[in-house]
């Protein structure tokens, strides 16, 4: 049997946990270059990236976090890279074989 008396004592699920979206950040990250063309130099495995050129630099990953497939138009492969100048999303078009990076983060 289920005793509603102690029911009363639990809090609300959610409650304190909504954010006012009109104030929750009033800060602004600087604006990151987003979908610049990247030159894939060098791939491991013949699949992960290894070594890109992307603004004049030649970047080495040092880790490959994360991978995933968005499909639309034409399907496209998703890279989470960290190199030692940042963490970026390289995108692959798999129809044009066309590179983009996306940064996420970049070290100071």
């Amino acid at each position: 049997m289920l005793r509603t008396e102690s029911l009363a004592q639990l809090p609300r699920v959610g409650a304190g946990t909504r954010s006012l979206r009109s104030g929750a950040s009033k800060t602004r990250r600087a604006r990151q270059p987003r979908n610049d063309a990247v030159e894939i130099v060098e791939k491991r495995f013949g699949y992960f990236p290894h070594r890109f050129h992307w603004r004049g630099h030649t970047h080495q990953v040092q880790a490959v976090e994360r991978t995933w497939t968005k499909m639309g138009r034409a399907a496209q492969l998703c890279f989470r890279v960290r190199c030692g100048e940042g963490t970026f999303d390289l995108t692959q078009n798999v129809k044009t074989n066309i590179w983009s990076l996306s940064v996420v983060q970049l070290h100071s």
